[in-house]
């Protein structure tokens, strides 16, 4: 199996640094990095990694004229690294505790050196640490100095010394917690799902908090909501979602979570503009400083229009990810962001 990261970026590309691919010796494919002919090239030359186990890079140039016959045409590059895994004792080993980290509560910065001039033998090395910068593995020291941790964004390629090393900073999986399991948190929880959150779903009515109804759930919990809701772990990486059948039920579930003060991800609340207002009043008014609610997203979601349950669902989801990706508050169409169109307003106004 040949592992294809995208270690490094430039001009506009299908998929950013981080995005991951297996490619496996049978021809089976999991995860993209883009699709289009500059994946095709990568398949490509992980065939040859497959044959010899050597590690090598592809640079996929998706800068072609627009007139050719092409899928590719995006107009950038993309510089990716090709990694063969072997059933080696030390593969197996640093496979075992990548899953196990993987699965955990902290934050991991994963460093791997993807460039070693005149150090063939350390390409692909990795070195494990905590958020803080604490070594977890391996025990001895380092093979090349570290850099510092990205800021901002959770992938980063360093020149250090003569060494060019690629960091990943891992997060927690994030967790969906969909108070009330009504007609939005079916499609929701399963939209959740699809794009990587693990999902719990809590209600206190068997006929709705069911296998039957949510089969692929990570948990689906029955009984007394205010009760599971002040049991159930909450981290800075979970997204909680209020959608309970009425709303006293979810004014008091929102009580619940912000008297816990814990922090979290994301804490949304259904409701119109008219019934949020009223909410936060009486919250007020029974003496719960306005701080401890300001970061409510309430009306919840993005202002798409949306109708329907399976509507509404998509557009809650929708603010989970812009918040997930550090997207900040600009939810604008894409062609309005990228500044061109309608249509092609240079040429229009020339």
């Amino acid at each position: 199996m040949v592992q294809a990261t995208v270690i490094q970026t430039k001009g506009s590309t299908p998929r950013k640094a981080g995005s991951e691919m297996l490619i496996k010796s049978d021809g089976k494919l999991f995860g993209t990095i883009g699709g289009g002919c500059g994946e095709g090239g990568v398949i490509q030359k992980a065939k040859l990694c497959l044959v010899d186990g050597k590690i090598r890079e592809e640079l996929a140039d998706l800068t072609e004229d627009i007139s050719m016959d092409s899928e590719a045409v995006c107009g950038g590059t993309f510089r990716v690294y090709l990694e063969p895994w072997q059933p080696r004792p030390e593969h197996v080993a640093m496979v075992e505790r990548l899953k196990e980290l993987a699965g955990g509560s902290d934050e991991v910065l994963v460093h791997r050196i993807v460039n070693a001039d005149g150090n063939p033998q350390h390409l692909g090395a990795r070195v494990l640490q905590r958020a803080d910068g604490t070594p977890i593995w391996p025990d001895v020291s380092p093979i090349a100095p570290l850099p510092a941790p990205p800021e901002r964004k959770p992938h980063q390629l360093k020149q250090v010394g003569s060494y060019e090393i690629y960091t990943e900073r891992w997060i927690p999986v994030p967790v969906l917690v969909i108070v009330g399991a009504g007609h939005i948190a079916e499609p929701l929880e399963e939209i959740g799902r699809l794009t990587g959150f693990e999902t719990v779903v809590i209600d206190d009515r068997h006929l709705f908090a069911n296998r039957e109804r949510f089969p692929k759930a990570d948990q689906v919990i029955c009984g007394p909501i205010l009760d599971v809701v002040r049991q159930i772990p909450l981290t800075p990486h979970t997204y909680v979602v209020l959608v309970t059948r009425g709303h006293v039920l979810d004014m008091d579930a929102l009580r619940v979570v912000v008297e816990r003060k814990q922090p979290l991800a994301y804490l949304g609340m259904i409701g119109s503009a008219r019934r949020i207002k009223a909410v936060f009043q009486l919250m007020e008014e029974q003496g719960y400083p306005r701080k401890l609610f300001e970061n409510v997203r309430a009306p919840i979601g993005l202002n798409v229009g949306a109708e329907t349950p399976a509507e509404i669902a998509v557009c809650i989801a929708a603010e989970m990810i812009s918040v997930l990706r550090g997207n900040g508050n600009d939810t604008r169409p894409l062609y309005e962001v990228s500044g061109v169109h309608p249509s092609l307003r240079a040429s229009a106004s020339a």
